[in-house]
C-alpha cells in the first residue's frame, strides 16, 4: 500500500515538473522521498480524532446533569412565584349510610340494608354519627351513584369532590344505566329512605371486581358549606342467574341444605347428605345435635375442619322458632325444640332439666332421644308459648331430684334447651 502511494506521488510530481519546465530526471534526483515523519502526522491526526470522541462521550452525562439541574432550579423558582391555590377546607357536614348493605347483591334485586330494610341516608355533623341529624331549609336533594371499589385509595377518607366525581362509574357501552330506581331523593329533616334501587349489571368488568355505593348532594340543590359524600363498604354484584343458588343469611329451617356455606347445589356434599335422608337445614341441625360424628362421616374427609366450622356456624344462625315437640316414653315425656335439642323432661306433669335427673333417669332419657329422632314424624307438636307459661308457674328448685321425688313431687321447671351428643 505504501509503495503504491509513493509511486502515485512521484508520478504527480513528475507531471508538475514537466509542466513547469523542469527536467524530470533532475527533479527525481533533487526531490526527497517521503519520510516516516509524514506518516506520523497522519497517525497523530487519527489519534486526536479518537480522543475527541472519547472526551465527548465522557462529558456528555455530566453536561446533561448540569443542564437538568439548572432547568429544575429555574422551574422551581418560577413556580414558587405563582399564586398558591387555597387548601380545601375540612367539611363540617357529611352524608352517611345508616346501616351496612345486605350481601350478597344480585342484578335485578332490591338493594337493602343488613336488616332487610330500605337503605337510609342521613345528613349529620362530621364525626358525630346519626345522633346529630342536621335539617336544612330548603331540603337539599341527594344523588346515589356507583363508585369503583378501589376508591378511596389507601383508605384515605380525605377526598375532594373532584376526586369523588372522578371515580363515579357509568354503564358499559350499549348497556342500561348501571343503577336504576330512586337514584335521587330529598333529605327531609336530614333523612331520606331509598325504597327502590337495583343494579342492572354485575361488577366483573372493572379491575377491582367491586363496587361501592356513594351519596352526594345533587349539584344546584344546595348552596353553602361543603357536605362530604357518603360511601358504603366495597361489595361484589353477581348476575341474577346466580341468585337461584345463593346462600341464605340466616337460613330457615325449611331451606334446602345447599343454602348453607360450603354445600353446593347438586355437589358432592349435597348428594351425600341426600342419600342419608338429610335434605333441609332442619335435618342437618337435628343430626348435628343427636350425632355430630355421624354427620361428619356422611360429609367425608373432603370437608375440612375450617369448612365444617363455617358450615355449622352458618346453620346455627337459623331461627328455630317457638314450636315444641313431645315424645312419650313409658314413665316420662321428653320435650324437644325443632332441631332435636331437649327442652325438658316431663314426669307426672312436672318439667325437669336434664341435670336434675338421676344418672339412671338420664340414661333412659338418652334412649328416648334416639327413639324420638328415628320417629320424628310421630312426635306431637305443641304450642311452646303455652308450655312456657305453665312451667314458669311451677316452684323453682335447683337440686337434683331423687327417684321418689320424680314420681310427681314438685320440681323446678326448665325452659333452657339442652343439647345431647350421643
Amino acid at each position: 500500500m505504501h509503495a503504491w502511494i509513493k509511486t502515485r506521488i512521484e508520478a504527480r510530481d513528475l507531471r508538475v515538473d514537466s509542466q513547469n519546465g523542469v527536467d524530470p530526471a533532475v527533479a527525481r534526483r533533487t526531490t526527497p522521498s517521503p519520510s516516516f515523519s509524514s506518516y506520523s502526522v497522519v497517525r497523530e491526526v487519527m489519534v486526536g480524532t479518537s480522543m475527541q470522541k472519547y472526551v465527548c462521550s465522557a462529558l456528555e452525562p455530566v453536561l446533561r446533569r448540569v443542564v437538568r439541574e439548572e432547568v429544575d432550579r429555574r422551574l422551581t423558582h418560577h413556580l414558587g412565584q405563582l399564586p398558591r391555590s387555597p387548601q380545601p377546607q375540612t367539611p363540617s357536614l357529611q352524608l352517611i349510610f345508616t346501616s351496612p348493605l345486605s350481601l350478597p347483591i344480585f342484578t335485578r334485586g332490591k338493594i337493602k340494608d343488613k336488616d332487610d330494610n330500605p337503605l337510609q341516608i342521613q345528613l349529620v355533623r362530621c364525626e358525630s354519627g346519626p345522633s346529630s341529624i342536621i335539617s336544612l331549609e330548603p331540603p337539599p336533594r341527594a344523588e346515589i351513584v356507583v363508585l369503583d371499589g378501589d376508591f378511596p385509595f389507601n383508605h384515605d377518607d380525605n377526598w375532594t369532590p373532584k376526586e369523588f366525581s372522578s371515580h363515579v362509574l357509568r354503564e358499559r357501552k350499549g348497556k342500561r344505566p348501571l343503577l336504576v330506581g330512586e337514584c335521587r331523593v330529598t333529605l327531609r329533616e336530614g333523612v331520606a329512605s331509598i325504597q327502590e334501587l337495583e343494579f342492572t349489571d354485575n361488577s366483573s368488568w372493572i379491575r377491582s371486581r367491586n363496587f361501592r355505593l356513594g351519596a352526594r348532594v345533587s349539584p344546584g340543590s344546595y348552596e353553602g358549606v361543603r357536605i362530604k359524600e357518603a360511601i358504603t363498604e366495597r361489595f361484589t354484584v353477581l348476575d341474577h342467574r346466580g341468585e337461584l343458588n345463593k346462600k341464605h343469611f340466616p337460613p330457615s329451617l325449611h331451606d334446602r341444605v345447599w343454602r348453607l356455606k360450603n354445600i353446593a347445589k347438586n355437589g358432592k356434599f349435597d348428594t351425600r347428605l341426600a342419600l342419608a335422608g338429610i335434605t333441609t337445614v332442619q335435618d342437618f341441625l337435628k343430626l348435628s345435635v343427636v350425632n355430630q360424628q355421624r354427620l361428619r362421616q356422611i360429609l367425608g374427609q373432603g370437608m375440612s375442619e375450617r369448612m365444617w366450622n363455617e358450615t355449622i356456624t352458618h346453620a346455627t344462625t337459623c331461627n328455630v322458632g317457638d314450636e315444641l315437640y313431645l315424645y312419650h316414653g313409658e314413665f316420662s315425656t321428653v320435650v324437644f325444640n325443632p332441631i332435636c335439642q331437649v327442652w325438658g323432661v316431663m314426669v307426672n306433669g312436672m318439667t325437669y332439666a336434664l341435670e336434675q335427673l338421676t344418672p339412671q333417669h338420664a340414661i333412659d332419657v338418652q334412649m328416648l332421644i334416639q327413639e324420638a329422632y328415628q320417629n320424628w314424624n310421630q312426635l306431637e307438636e305443641i304450642d311452646g308459648a303455652s308450655l312456657n307459661r305453665a312451667t314458669e308457674a311451677q316452684p323453682s328448685r335447683s337440686s337434683v331430684m331423687t327417684p321418689d321425688e320424680l314420681q310427681g313431687i314438685e320440681a323446678s321447671p326448665s325452659t333452657v334447651p339442652m343439647e345431647m351428643g350421643l
